[in-house]
């Protein structure tokens, strides 16, 4: 497999070259992603041959950057000093995930103890136990849209347009959940259908806004950890020899990541939430078979650096036995 600039992985047949490539990263936990095509990488690698001939000779007149040359530097704009963020951030984003889990579990807890006592209740009792299950609810549901809003405001990696988007629907839905919450400790409601009314202008005027807008700063998330891993094996590509099937799993890896990327772009013109949910659903989903498809290259790259040792012949100590040298005499 031709590669780079006329060259070829390591253990490439004579007349070819090998290429030097970079040591292939891990990639990041749950959302974290990548892609490699010869002309894209073809093209950058011919930045540091222009950046050796500025040294030793007059600087040439700068052409306007092609269709691929802008991609790229697009990936680094959007990658700059992304990962010094995410880790100083790591520990906030670990603790909302995990409130984020044990708030799901205590939801479904009480959906369940809330059919458990509207089975029990008598039907003088079913509304007012219908309005306590409800109320527990929403308390759930305010505590985390406000740690959401927390996780928002702080997180890296997202445009400041789509930041503010979610912010300004998480400050509607905010309010809007507490009057609801408010009416319905006041006992304002006073029949099932009033109450089903209430919460479902909730969902679609509230709710459904500030979920659209949560998903769309995921999505500009995880782009932001694609051009940073693009950014990164890229750099890396140009300092390591790879192997040649770590070399053709990585290739794959890089396409993989690139498809995603895309996808993941796509997400920015869907207007329903249920729409843009399932294409994020693909999306993320494709980008764990990129994941994997770089694991693979990693372990891979790892039998070519450290090859286990040859297997030793086994002696036959039959032969060697002092009965079995008495015989043969």
């Amino acid at each position: 497999m031709t590669n780079l600039a006329g060259r070829s992985p390591a253990g490439a047949k004579a007349g070819e070259t090998a290429v030097s490539y970079g040591r292939v990263p891990l990639p990041f936990s749950s959302m974290n992603r990548f892609h490699l095509t010869t002309v894209t990488l073809c093209t950058f690698l011919s930045f540091s041959a222009a950046a050796y001939a500025q040294e030793t000779a007059e600087p040439a007149p700068q052409e306007p950057p092609t269709a691929e040359e802008e991609v790229w530097q697009r990936r680094f704009d959007r990658a700059e000093g992304f990962r010094i963020i995410m880790l100083q951030t790591r520990r906030g984003v670990e603790l909302f995930y995990s409130f984020q889990k044990k708030n799901t579990e205590d939801l479904l807890a009480n959906r369940e103890r809330c059919r458990e006592d509207l089975r029990r209740a008598n039907r003088d009792a079913q509304f007012s136990t219908l309005l306590h299950c409800y109320q527990r609810e929403l308390v759930l549901d305010r505590g985390l849209h406000e740690k959401k809003r927390q996780y928002m405001e702080s997180i890296p990696g997202i445009s400041s347009v789509l930041r503010d988007q979610a912010l300004l629907a998480e400050d509607a839905f905010l309010p809007a959940l507490d009057a609801l919450l408010k009416g319905v400790g006041n006992d304002v409601f006073t029949g099932r259908e009033d109450l089903i009314e209430a919460k479902q202008n909730l969902h679609s005027a509230y709710r459904v806004p500030a979920l659209l807008a949560e998903l769309r700063v995921e999505a500009d998330r995880s782009l932001t950890w694609v051009a940073h891993l693009l950014h990164q094996l890229f750099l890396m590509t140009q300092n390591t020899e790879l192997g040649p099937e770590a070399f053709e799993k990585t290739s794959e890896a890089f396409t993989c990541f690139e498809e995603g990327e895309t996808q993941l772009m796509g997400l920015s013109t869907i207007e329903g939430f249920e729409d843009a949910n399932a294409a994020l659903g693909k999306s993320l989903a494709h980008l764990q078979t990129c994941t994997d498809l770089l694991r693979e290259a990693h372990r891979l790259q790892q039998l070519f650096e450290n090859p286990p040792p040859p297997e030793e012949p086994q002696e036959n100590r039959e032969e060697l036995s002092p009965r079995r040298r008495w015989k043969n005499l």
